[in-house]
């Protein structure tokens, strides 16, 4: 009984003592640090970077963004996964969180449980972006020349396991169409790609400057809803592709073991930063729409993301590189 007293005391002392050590470093000013797993340009990066401009001042800190691309997010979770949980270091990541353990069995970790939710900054859908060089100007009759052309079509993503990856299978799967995946860094490098004729099919949530620069050809999105900056592009279920909804999330992580404290501290500073008129106006003009809550609220959407991603993969019987 003594040694459980001893233990339970222990225990309540090290809570105590790493609360303090977290309110320590923030109270002396160090800088915050959210990595995205992402290369800068892409609308995970751009989002991390509207946050940061409002976490600063509500949390009294220097707030800066580390891209650190590769491995389809998989070297950017793994270095928030092993950092310091003091925190100091949150991972600014979207869908692809959930979804890369499930279609890249090398992934060890465990999107419901190995990083802690913070909460979520915004969702989205993804607008699909066309060559010009194509003779096509709706989304059947992008299908149709697909279908007709086996092989000689291409998409990019952000890299193998991403959700743009995914994305770009699942269309594949519900269309019966072939056509080549071509990874990237990001899908701003795919986009310029798109924009630049060399590449034939993108999606993506930055795609309106290169639309309204008549770079590119939006043939749909992928929510339910269409995106109020581009009315006149319909949903892919509105163009004849049922099944074809998918929302994204951008939101925050910490790593395992982060003291409670800093979790619901940085969790209110996400809420009052979303409060805030220049951000919300911010992720309007990037397609996004605030979402804010607590981290409970985050989980269920990886667990439902979890849960729709393996049906879908199960069910299409996917296959990725």
């Amino acid at each position: 009984m003594g040694t459980k007293r001893t233990t339970a005391r222990l225990l309540v002392v090290m809570a105590m003592a790493a609360v303090t050590t977290v309110a320590a470093a923030q109270a002396a000013g160090s800088p915050l640090k959210l990595v995205v797993p992402f290369p800068a340009g892409g609308v995970t990066d751009l989002a991390a970077r509207a946050l940061a401009e409002q976490l600063g001042p509500l949390l009294g800190q220097t707030v800066i963004v580390e891209n650190r691309p590769g491995g389809g997010s998989r070297i950017g979770v793994d270095a928030v996964r092993q950092a310091p949980p003091d925190g100091r270091t949150l991972l600014f990541t979207n869908t692809s969180y959930a979804i890369l353990p499930i279609v890249d069995p090398a992934v060890k970790y465990d999107a419901e449980k190995s990083l802690e939710p913070v909460g979520m900054l915004a969702t989205y859908s993804l607008a699909m972006a066309v060559s010009n060089a194509l003779p096509v100007k709706s989304l059947a009759e992008f299908v149709t020349y697909a279908r007709n052309h086996p092989g000689k079509l291409s998409y990019g993503s952000s890299g193998p396991g991403s959700g743009t990856h995914f994305l770009g299978e699942y269309f594949k799967s519900l269309t019966g169409t072939f056509i080549v995946h071509i990874p990237y860094r990001s899908t701003s490098g795919a986009l310029n790609d798109v924009a630049g004729g060399t590449l034939d099919m993108a999606f993506d949530a930055t795609t309106k400057a290169y639309a309204d620069a008549g770079k590119v050809r939006l043939l749909a999105v992928t929510g339910l809803q269409r995106d109020p900056r581009l009315p006149h592009v319909p949903t892919a279920v509105e163009a004849g592709l049922k099944d074809f909804v998918v929302v994204s999330w951008v939101g925050l992580l910490a790593p395992p073991g982060t003291p409670a404290a800093a979790v619901a501290q940085t969790n209110k500073a996400l809420n009052e930063a979303l409060a805030s008129a220049p951000l919300r106006q911010r992720l309007v003009e990037m397609g996004l729409s605030a979402e804010g809550g607590d981290g409970s609220r985050m989980l269920r959407q990886i667990r439902e993301d979890v849960r729709l991603h393996r049906a879908i993969v199960e069910r299409a019987r996917l296959r990725f590189e």
